[in-house]
């Protein structure tokens, strides 16, 4: 699942609701024994990826040469010795600060998915290729005298390979090098690669807290669409404006218009409903489609979590999912809806891997849905 761009990691420099991350990374750093490489797992959305660029964007700018000469100021002016205690935050008109934003920073290297240069599309996974770029990175001198930071968003992307590469690196770390690797679920990843680093959990933001950021990212946004954005992204800013950027609410209300009743699935409704999800709306992302389908397979799962945790009422935010909630386990049982959600996603993943016809696609994945 794709978090919105808007969120823009690199380039966000405050950070809200993980105070006491940022406390434990700062003691880390004081202490002079940084670990080498930390997990920061946690939900989608949540500032993970925010949180491992404000280090990076600190490391680079603390450990130089440079910085380590210069004597911090107190409040009168006079030079002040000992921890940094102000937090992770560094002025937003440092070089440092905008060389990062740009990816223009030399002792910075960011993995992500790939572009497949024969089909112009990113990758389904980080290959093992883009794990040998950071290989080569990290034997190279840091060019302002200090750290070497890598960042990998996110590691559960990698395939087996890339993963297989990855734990090599991490067994054998170059001196004054900080590798942050962000993981959703980490229960998926090779227990070695766990092991081998500190582990850093965020917690999901409070409702006020999304509703802070939406306003500072979407600052035009109606208010009704920004409650019902906040109170379905369960603490995730980064679902949060998936949400509010491709007409998340409206696929919502169209899936439970689809699925009210089932089986069978209403055919021309379903037609209907497919041609919409398929349109792009103004403002939208370029192809609104697969953040819409990883949007309305979410919504799905989290309604079967939550009759799965003992959930007797469900508080509606889209009028009529309890229903289709418990419809759904009332057919196939919690163990039967995980397991169709799950190939549902397969589907859509391998349907995209190989350009298959979206219409089709999702009208043979909501019919196996509704049974």
């Amino acid at each position: 699942m794709i978090v919105a761009e808007i969120s823009r990691p690199r380039e966000t420099t405050g950070l809200i609701g993980h105070d006491a991350a940022e406390k434990r990374l700062l003691e880390a750093w004081n202490s002079e024994r940084m670990p080498h490489a930390w997990l920061f797992t946690g939900p989608r959305g949540i500032g993970k990826a925010t949180l491992a660029f404000r280090l990076a964007r600190f490391a680079l700018h603390k450990g130089t040469a440079c910085a380590a000469e210069e004597p911090r100021l107190g409040l009168f002016g006079e030079a002040e010795i000992g921890p940094v205690t102000s937090g992770l935050a560094i002025a937003p008109a440092l070089p440092v600060a905008h060389l990062v934003a740009n990816g223009g920073h030399p002792d910075l290297l960011v993995i992500e998915r790939s572009i497949n240069h024969k089909t112009k599309t990113f990758r389904q996974d980080i290959v093992v290729e883009d794990v040998a770029a950071l290989s080569r990175f990290l034997r190279l001198t840091p060019a302002g005298g200090g750290w070497r930071v890598v960042i990998v968003d996110s590691v559960d992307e990698m395939n087996r390979n890339a993963a297989n590469a990855m734990l090599k690196l991490l067994e054998e770390p170059p001196k004054r090098a900080l590798l942050l690797l962000v993981s959703h679920a980490p229960g998926g990843l090779l227990p070695t690669i766990r092991s081998r680093c500190r582990k850093l959990h965020l917690s999901p933001l409070h409702d006020q807290d999304v509703d802070t950021l939406l306003s500072r990212f979407e600052p035009n946004l109606d208010p009704d669409l920004a409650s019902v954005a906040t109170r379905l992204a369960e603490g995730s800013i980064g679902r949060a404006l998936e949400i509010t950027s491709n007409e998340g609410p409206t696929v919502l209300r169209d899936a439970v218009r689809v699925l009210d009743g089932a089986p069978p699935v209403d055919r021309k409704r379903l037609h209907e409903v497919c041609e919409i999800w398929l349109r792009r709306g103004k403002g939208e992302d370029a192809d609104p489609f697969p953040k819409r389908m990883n949007l309305l397979l979410w919504w799905l799962g989290q309604g079967v979590r939550r009759l799965a945790a003992g959930q007797q009422t469900i508080t509606e935010t889209i009028p009529g999912e309890a229903k289709i909630f418990n419809a759904l386990v009332g057919r196939f049982g919690l163990a039967g809806c995980c397991e169709r959600l799950e190939q549902a996603e397969n589907t859509l993943r391998r349907g995209a891997g190989l350009n298959l016809d979206r219409k089709q696609m999702v009208m043979s994945m909501m019919r196996e849905l509704a049974g």
